[in-house]
């Protein structure tokens, strides 16, 4: 259904794609410019205490907050305030630019919108992260995917070293999906064998690592934050052994992938539509069509596999839709990449070429 949306609709001509995209920059550099007037205070919550440490405050000191408040102390407040602007600008024309039809450009819409509200209207440290997708995006443009991988584990160990310790498991997890995509089944088995035995073998402690975290926040949104914690959710089961640890998971699938089942109002059904976009866009794995050359980026199957494990590292400590939704959006620009793939590939065999709408 997702294919049918993006490849649905009138051709779009470039003239008139690069018309909108620049008139969506446009909108975003006003909104950008009175955001602290037009948008609610929580999207500034994490700001505020980068802005601390860049006002030289000693608050968080030693925690990441201060690690990406002295990136932006170095290059002060005008060059902070552009920065930003000028990544959400070239992040709007890139994924705007996948636009070939009118469902597509309704979806890319939709796959910007929640990383432009959430990222790239304070400096943040999901604001990096969305600097690292434009990057590793852009590799994958010009570079096959062993390279654009390379490049991925770069960016990806740099900010895991001086930001968030979990994106180094991001890349790993990427790097194995990689691999097993392009196994031959037996030995597919045989890796998903010794993957189930190494979990089992896991000592306890590192289940209880790994997922208590989730409770931690959750007890944080509903006795200390002043924005609610309205899709929170414990962990079902005390993350300390291996079948809790599979129940936990497996629960944060349903409720972290599937909002409409537990949040049936607006929120719910326009994150379900973003969240359903992001991941139709890396699973199943689509090949190039055979005759086509511009169909996809060259390591765009690498995109893929950083989305998957983006999802599958966030599973085990998200505690809310709101914050999953946040930090899957800063690598929504991978999807809207993605997506040209599957509706060339699904057009490829059959579809008769269609007069273009808008100036040529």
């Amino acid at each position: 259904m997702l294919r049918k949306l993006m490849a649905s609709g009138p051709l779009l001509s470039r003239r008139l794609v690069d018309t909108i995209a620049a008139y969506v920059a446009l909108l975003y550099l006003a909104v950008y410019a009175n955001a602290r007037a037009l948008l609610p205070e929580f999207i500034f919550r994490d700001a505020d205490k980068i802005d601390t440490q860049i006002s030289g405050g000693a608050t968080y000191d030693g925690t990441s907050f201060d690690a990406v408040g002295r990136f932006y102390r170095a290059l002060g407040g005008a060059g902070t305030s552009v920065f930003v602007a000028a990544l959400g600008v070239l992040f709007i024309w890139l994924a705007l630019r996948q636009t070939r039809r009118a469902g597509s450009l309704f979806a890319n819409l939709v796959l910007i919108a929640p990383c432009l509200f959430f990222n790239l209207f304070v400096a943040s440290k999901d604001t990096l992260v969305v600097l690292i997708a434009v990057l590793v995006a852009l590799a994958a443009r010009r570079l096959g995917t062993v390279r654009t991988l390379a490049v991925a584990v770069v960016l990806y160990a740099g900010y895991a070293a001086l930001i968030r310790s979990y994106f180094a498991l991001i890349v790993m997890c990427a790097g194995s999906a990689w691999a097993f995509r392009r196994a031959p089944l037996p030995l597919k088995i045989v890796a998903l064998l010794l993957a189930g035995a190494a979990f089992v073998a896991l000592p306890d402690s590192v289940y209880t690592l790994l997922q208590h975290p989730r409770d931690v926040a959750v007890d944080y949104l509903v006795y200390e934050s002043p924005f609610g914690a309205r899709t929170s959710f414990y962990n079902l089961y005390p993350p300390d052994s291996f079948l809790h640890f599979v129940g936990n998971y497996a629960y944060s699938v349903a409720r972290l992938n599937l909002p409409i089942l537990f949040s049936f109002d607006v929120k719910g059904i326009a994150m379900q539509g973003f969240i359903a976009l992001v991941l139709a866009s890396a699973w199943p794995r689509v090949a190039p069509p055979a005759d086509t050359r511009a169909a996809s980026p060259r390591g765009g199957d690498t995109l893929a596999c950083l989305i998957l494990a983006h999802v599958a590292v966030s599973m085990l400590f998200e505690p809310d839709l709101g914050s999953y939704t946040r930090h899957l959006s800063s690598v929504a620009l991978f999807a809207a990449v993605l997506w040209p793939l599957r509706t060339a590939r699904a057009a490829a065999p059959s579809a008769p070429p269609a007069a273009s709408v808008g100036p040529a």
